[in-house]
């Protein structure tokens, strides 16, 4: 069992790993930067777990035609299921970062306003209280007693009053036969008629 480097490069051969462009190609925004940094970090990944499971099944690190064999059998789809996954893992990461901001603001808009709520409403309360009690003394001191006043809106009329009342009368609706060239002046005229005339 001779322990070998994971990746001998050839004099031929740069250094580079050929999936990295396929997964990064589109770089024109940050999200797709981001989407293509983690595809190929899940590929290192599937990677790292092949060459180790490469090394303990037969003993050794895969050589370098192994490394360019299996470079070659990721497929478009296979990388475009890469690219699903990052997606998934950022989605999945967005949605546990919002859950945690969501309950962190929640309990700050709890925990902080809640009292100083409270203090402004007490504030108010205070003010206002303050201010009807400052309008009732300088209102006494002016010669008018804003408490006799106050009852006498809120006691009913006296009995003289009540009675000096005179009921509306119900408006009659106009005789059956009017008809539309018929004018006020005239329907005024037939009702101050007597019955009997009208016959």
């Amino acid at each position: 069992m001779t322990e070998q480097s994971p990746r001998q490069a050839e004099p031929g051969r740069p250094p580079l790993d050929p999936i990295f462009p396929q997964l990064t190609s589109d770089l024109s925004t940050p999200e797709a930067k981001l989407i293509g940094f983690i595809a190929f970090g899940l590929y290192e990944e599937a990677r790292r777990e092949w060459a180790s499971e490469f090394r303990d099944r037969e003993g050794r690190y895969p050589d370098e035609s192994e490394v360019r064999a299996y470079e070659k059998s990721w497929t478009a789809s296979r990388l475009e299921g890469l690219r699903g996954a990052s997606v998934q893992l950022v989605a999945a990461y967005a949605d546990v970062v919002a859950g945690q901001l969501e309950s962190e603001m929640l309990r700050g808009a709890l925990k902080g306003r809640f009292w100083r709520g409270v203090g402004v409403w007490l504030f108010s309360a205070v003010l206002f209280t303050a201010a009807l009690v400052g309008s009732v003394i300088a209102l006494s001191r002016s010669g008018i007693d804003p408490l006799t006043f106050i009852q006498n809106l809120a006691a009913p009329p006296p009995e003289a009053e009540r009675q000096s009342v005179v009921p509306v009368q119900e408006a009659r609706p106009p005789p059956a036969g009017a008809g539309d060239a018929e004018t006020l002046g005239e329907a005024k005229s037939r009702q101050s008629v007597p019955a009997r005339q009208r016959r």
